[in-house]
């Protein structure tokens, strides 16, 4: 529905433009403002999440939304003599939560020609989604970091009940091969394809050895489910959980890495554990 009303608001916010008057920032980039709030536009230093579509005309070439991605950009707290400010920096710091502008970015031919647009102007569709301050960010990193050593362990035990065999009538085996228990649980909705997820992990080896995790970074892998932007078993096993489920996934290797693997960190012909927490479903 989100992903619906989205586009019924550009839509009609493109049929708008011929009939609003054109702004600018004060480096120069163009725009047209639709919905303004009124809201605290951002400080240097504050984190902007947004949401985004690139049109040719009436045609939308890419959104962020259908490809399951929240981008977010840090304003600058010290500008940087000489540093070219993109167009969607420029317009976000004028902007506060919920507003929505059209960023209009004249395109010579090569630009035209790379980005196979027919006309002149690339419409930006940019829908400022939240605002978070540099400490408020700084907080949210910490909780889920504080969380990496708890889980490391968590998946350690996981591991060794399962070499000894502990956990085969907790585990479910899918037609493909896929091995998985569920610990918690969520109360959403699960994802169909296509949905973007949000979906926090923590990779190893059957012996143990941490690969990668999202935890240490602070912020969740944002995919599109089904589309074939990460591991089949992935793909397969996040599509199996509601929003706000906690899980286990024992990837077979022909849903991982297969056997050429993923040098140096991942060997060939690997069985993969991932434990992951399914944040959110678009």
């Amino acid at each position: 529905m989100r992903f619906i009303l989205f586009f019924a608001m550009i839509t009609l916010a493109f049929a708008a433009c011929n009939q609003e008057k054109t702004l600018e920032t004060a480096d120069g980039h163009k725009y047209i403002q639709h919905i303004k709030t009124g809201n605290p536009v951002p400080q240097p230093g504050d984190y902007v999440y947004f949401h985004a579509q690139i049109r040719d005309g009436e045609t939308v070439l890419r959104s962020s939304r259908e490809e399951g991605a929240e981008p977010f950009i840090q304003i600058p707290t010290e500008e940087q003599p000489g540093r070219e400010i993109a167009p969607v920096e420029s317009v976000l710091k004028l902007m506060g939560q919920g507003d929505s502008v059209t960023l209009l970015i004249e395109l010579d031919s090569i630009q035209k020609q790379t980005m196979n647009i027919k006309g002149d102007v690339m419409y930006y569709d940019v829908v400022m989604t939240r605002l978070e301050t540099k400490a408020e960010h700084e907080q949210e990193l910490q909780k889920v970091r504080a969380l990496e050593s708890e889980i490391t362990t968590k998946v350690k035990i996981t591991i060794e009940d399962y070499k000894a065999g502990k956990l085969a009538s907790e585990i479910k085996t899918t037609a493909s091969g896929l091995k998985y228990i569920v610990h918690e649980e969520g109360k959403g909705a699960m994802p169909k394809a296509g949905s973007g997820v949000h979906v926090h992990y923590y990779g190893a080896l059957t012996d143990g050895t941490m690969f990668d995790n999202s935890f240490s970074r602070g912020e969740p892998l944002v995919f599109p489910i089904g589309m074939g932007q990460v591991i089949k078993g992935w793909d397969e096993g996040i599509a199996l959980l509601k929003e706000g489920s906690k899980a286990t996934f024992f990837i077979p290797s022909d849903l991982g890495y297969g056997a050429e693997g993923s040098p140096p960190a991942i060997p060939a012909n690997a069985e993969l554990v991932f434990y992951v927490e399914l944040v959110k479903v678009q």
